[in-house]
């Protein structure tokens, strides 16, 4: 899947947090562009609590070469103990979009 586009997925529990970690990962080349979502809320258990927050979601875009560096490094720089980090591979892409997502991040 290294030829392939990824998708990042996770919250923060505030959009400063979120800009400066995407930022981050942009400067470090782990990813190419950060899509931030509007506040969502967030409904979970932890620690046998029920919890409901105010959250931030971002979209994060790489390539599949990139996805596990990227994922890595935003678990050591998030904030959360256990963050929600998902990604998924995209099989289908514009082409001109791949080759532009390919060009921003390290490989």
């Amino acid at each position: 899947m290294s030829d392939k586009p990824a998708l990042i997925y996770t919250t923060f529990g505030s959009s400063a947090e979120a800009k400066r970690l995407a930022r981050t990962l942009i400067e470090e080349k782990l990813i190419a562009c950060a899509n931030h979502l509007a506040p969502a809320v967030s409904q979970y258990v932890w620690e046998d609590e029920l919890c409901e927050d105010e959250e931030y979601p971002v979209l994060l875009k790489t390539m599949g070469s990139q996805a596990a560096a990227a994922m890595a490094r935003l678990k050591t720089l998030h904030s959360y103990d256990t963050p929600a980090i998902l990604c998924w591979f995209v099989n289908e892409s514009d082409p001109d979009y791949a080759k532009w997502l390919s060009n921003e991040v390290a490989e």
